[in-house]
């Protein structure tokens, strides 16, 4: 039993942690370019001029999103 809970616990990790993520980019795409720029300076710093970059951002989080939706239902599918 405490081996079933691990695997839930793992899979209810993942599966919050994409949704959380692209929530965030697509809810508050400057805070979270600024972020990514303050702390790892892999992105530009975002402004709330720039529309492309918040534009991008917004379509990384629809797609984490789309990608933890697909995880959901993979796993609907194994558990039926």
């Amino acid at each position: 039993m405490s081996r079933l809970l691990g695997v839930v616990f793992i899979y209810a990790a993942m599966i919050l942690a994409w949704t959380g993520v692209g929530l965030f980019m697509l809810v508050a795409p400057v805070r979270f370019g600024n972020l990514i720029h303050d702390n790892l300076q892999l992105f530009p710093e975002v402004n709330r001029e720039d529309w492309g970059k918040k534009l991008f951002l917004r379509l990384l989080g629809i797609g984490l999103l789309a990608f933890a939706i697909r995880l959901i239902v993979r796993i609907a599918r194994e558990v039926n």
